[in-house]
């Protein structure tokens, strides 16, 4: 993926370790990667003496995590965790963030997930890709079209894919998920069996891909330029 600059949405701090692989290969090659996170992860504190301090926690969760992935900049809605709704207000506010950034690619959640937030980001993110592209709020920004529109995760429909191939970075997942963490418990590590799992992939390199699909907006004209 040849781009200059893209922007990863995730409803939840951490969402877009999904990719991370890619992300840190772009990253390397000198793309501007830039993350959208819609909500402020209120909710996700596995102990209750958490619950007053746990955005805090998660703010300083994503900044280490930016560090591994070579994230150019993360901006944060913090829309309450659980509370994601897809009204004018949201949709305004992703659609400044597209025009201020002018990526080259948008990737976002797919349609089918369990989870309301991630349905959510779904559906204003593809809305506000589309509104970007339009001569319409001009208080936002210029207007800018996005060529290409992925799904990282969350997809059941038969869509075109491209599998990005990230062996030469492939403990990055690891890593990021190893700076969150408020969400170890999740995961069902602990962090010192996150860091011996990095450890383990760096010494063993295993073949790994990351896929991606393309969204159903997206209308090529010519192939992907991809390598």
């Amino acid at each position: 993926m040849n781009y200059g600059r893209i922007l990863v949405f995730g409803a939840h701090p951490d969402d877009e370790t999904t990719m991370a692989g890619t992300m840190t290969k772009l990253a390397s090659g000198g793309t501007e990667v830039y993350v959208a996170i819609m909500t402020d992860g209120c909710e996700g504190y596995p102990k209750p003496e958490w619950k007053d301090k746990i955005v805090e926690m998660r703010r300083a969760e994503q900044a280490a995590c930016d560090k591994v992935l070579g994230v150019t900049e993360r901006f944060n809605y913090d829309a309450p965790d659980q509370g994601l709704t897809c009204d004018k207000e949201t949709l305004c506010w992703c659609v400044k963030v597209i025009r201020q950034v002018k990526p080259d690619a948008v990737f976002n959640h797919g349609p089918v997930d369990v989870h309301t937030d991630h349905r959510n980001t779904h559906k204003v993110v593809k809305d506000a890709v589309f509104h970007a592209g339009q001569p319409v709020n001009a208080d936002l920004g210029p207007p800018h079209r996005t060529p290409h529109v992925y799904y990282y995760k969350a997809v059941a429909e038969p869509l075109p894919t491209v599998t990005i191939d990230v062996t030469d970075f492939c403990e990055k997942g690891a890593e990021s998920r190893m700076t969150q963490t408020s969400q170890h418990i999740l995961w069902h590590r602990d962090e010192a069996e996150w860091k011996a799992l990095v450890e383990k992939l760096k010494r063993e390199r295993p073949k790994t891909t990351e896929t991606f699909w393309i969204c159903d907006q997206t209308h090529l004209s010519t192939f992907p330029d991809t390598e």
